[in-house]
């Protein structure tokens, strides 16, 4: 009977051992995604974990700078990493999960006092200091113009100082509201935003890891996908992000 007993348990415990773990990576992108007492949170993040939870999949997160993320999606360090924009460059190690809908991810172009009209279109910039985050995908002919004078920075925080100590004519913007943090964390408020504005829709995406894909984990991963699928099909996803009270993206593929 002792024996049965512990049988018993073993075979209890089994699901739990079994249980599959990815490892995802997140950063600061309010309001889709943020620090709350140091673990992941917002939308984006929700949605993740949901899918996740309803596949028994167990989810280890660490926040990193996305170009640490990229660089351990490309060896296969981690799994995950939440609104990776598709570029073709990144689809030679990304594999990317079906979009949870589309968003309005317009270029802004941060600027000195006095000269919002200084850069009203494309073509302007090409007079400019324009700082930019390294690893970051804005748009084409944007990110392969070698005629454009870009300034890289690792982060948000650096192009902020950079642009107060007047290194920069302007900084090329894709998330308006971290970017603002940054200068209210230096008390800066000497900055307006260009007239020129280039305006995209693009997917949000999950990437994951094409090597882990080709590596064993296709299965997992398309489990996954299938899952996101659908709960941006039956508006899931959307109901998700109004909770939260940020603009839901709509439930159509890029």
């Amino acid at each position: 009977m002792k024996h049965l007993f512990c049988l018993l348990l073993l075979t209890l415990a089994l699901p739990a051992l079994a249980q599959e773990t990815l490892r995802v990576d997140f950063r600061e992108r309010p309001p889709e995604m943020y620090r709350v007492d140091g673990a992941p949170g917002g939308p984006l993040v929700v949605v993740l974990e949901t899918a996740a939870q309803r596949l028994g999949v167990r989810l280890l997160w660490r926040e990193a700078p996305f170009l640490r993320s990229l660089a351990d999606l490309r060896s296969g360090r981690i799994d995950l990493v939440p609104r990776v924009l598709m570029t073709e460059e990144r689809q030679a190690y990304v594999h990317f999960l079906p979009s949870i809908g589309n968003q309005a991810l317009d270029i802004h172009f941060a600027v000195h006092p006095g000269h919002e009209t200084d850069l009203g279109r494309y073509e302007d910039l090409y007079r400019l200091a324009v700082g930019v985050k390294r690893g970051t995908a804005y748009f084409e002919p944007f990110d392969s113009d070698r005629k454009l004078n870009r300034v890289y920075a690792s982060d948000d925080a650096q192009l902020a100082a950079m642009f107060r100590a007047g290194r920069l004519d302007t900084i090329a913007i894709l998330d308006q509201q971290p970017m603002e943090a940054q200068f209210a964390a230096l008390d800066f408020r000497d900055f307006v935003y260009a007239h020129y504005v280039h305006r995209q829709v693009l997917g949000n995406h999950f990437g994951a890891s094409l090597k882990r894909y080709r590596g064993g984990h296709q299965a997992l991963y398309d489990r996954l996908a299938k899952e996101l699928e659908q709960m941006r099909e039956n508006g899931e996803v959307a109901l998700i992000y109004r909770r939260h009270g940020v603009a839901a993206p709509d439930a159509a593929n890029p």
